[in-house]
């Protein structure tokens, strides 16, 4: 009798321990899975993380519009062609503010690096924005005033306002009796306080524009290592050229459409070229500008550019341009009050 009993006990006493064995497991998941919901509540530490603004592109690469097919469109349709400017137009825009902003430089006594620096930003600026919305004449006042500051040469804010205000006086009164008559500087009134205010506003739509990317790789300095590598550093007419034609080319948009490196062999052929007693560059075993990776129809493509600004047989006509932009956005433009006491029209 007893070995049954003894049997149950037995039995009972390993249900019991099976149902404590699966009461610790159900214990213990609950447990996981209570910890797994804290877990997912505490946000996790940032600390060795990426910034999150680390994946914004600060270099000066993304500004050359010939990288990738959308921003390729951009060169045969820019912003102001929706705004009903003709493409011709747009382009004669472009010149003259680059010219307006070489001159201005020149009057203020700034180095080329700033003027190279002002007219880069002059045409980034004007493919992503329109010279319908944003007036041109306060562009070149806002991206010589930022130029000074990013090339190390600061000039107030004021001083370029009177010296252009006084460059565009002088250009009125051309051909006039009048041109050599002593020129007033600008009165400090109210007239100057909202030309200054605007000229601010459009230097902060620039920035916000160009996403504050506003270091520009000059290929300046790509002459001389390219002439070295050439051994012509002693041809003083060579480099002296190449130079001039890379300063000319800031007139264009060559600048956003190829390197700086490429910019530069260009300058050189075209300088070669044109010497007094031209020169032959190495072309065996292969092209001289191939060894620095640039190709033939690039070198090509930025002589015809430059020999087609070189044709022009007319002079940019500022007050026309003016006054055609003016009609085009009047909303944009200097009020009537302003622009006849700043002397603008």
């Amino acid at each position: 009798m007893n070995e049954p009993s003894n049997i149950d006990s037995t039995i009972l006493k390993e249900n019991s321990k099976k149902d404590e064995h699966t009461n610790g497991i159900q214990k213990e998941s609950e447990e996981v899975n209570d910890i797994e919901k804290i877990r997912n509540k505490i946000k996790p530490s940032s600390f060795g993380l990426k910034p999150k603004n680390s994946s914004v592109c600060i270099d000066s690469d993304k500004w050359y519009l010939t990288l990738q097919e959308s921003s390729k469109k951009l060169l045969t349709n820019p912003p102001s062609i929706k705004d009903g400017i003709p493409l011709h137009i747009e382009q004669e825009l472009r010149y003259l503010g680059c010219e307006l902003i070489q001159t201005l430089t020149i009057l203020l006594k700034m180095p080329q690096t700033a003027a190279a620096t002002g007219q880069i930003l002059y045409q980034r600026f004007y493919y992503q924005k329109s010279f319908a919305k944003y007036f041109f004449e306060y562009a070149v006042m806002a991206c010589v005033f930022l130029a000074s500051k990013i090339e190390e040469s600061p000039r107030r804010c004021r001083e370029v306002i009177n010296t252009f205000d006084r460059m565009q006086k002088r250009h009125s009164l051309k051909n006039t009796p009048e041109a050599f008559n002593e020129i007033p500087p600008i009165d400090l009134d109210e007239a100057y306080v909202h030309l200054k205010n605007n000229v601010i506003k459009i230097e902060r739509q620039i920035l916000k524009t160009l996403g504050f990317v506003v270091y520009v790789n000059h290929p300046h300095k790509w002459i001389y290592v390219f002439a070295h590598a050439l051994k012509q550093t002693d041809n003083v007419e060579l480099i002296g050229k190449a130079w001039s034609y890379m300063n000319d080319g800031l007139r264009t948009d060559i600048f956003l459409r190829y390197q700086p490196n490429t910019i530069a062999c260009a300058c050189l052929y075209l300088a070669s070229k044109t010497l007094t007693i031209p020169i032959s560059l190495p072309k065996k075993p292969r092209p001289w500008y191939e060894i620095f990776n640039v190709y033939e129809k690039d070198v090509v493509d930025i002589s015809k550019i430059l020999f087609s600004m070189y044709k022009r047989h007319k002079s940019v006509d500022w007050i026309k341009l003016r006054s055609y932009v003016k009609k085009i956005s009047p909303k944009n433009m200097p009020s009537t009050a302003t622009a006849d006491r700043c002397d603008f029209t």
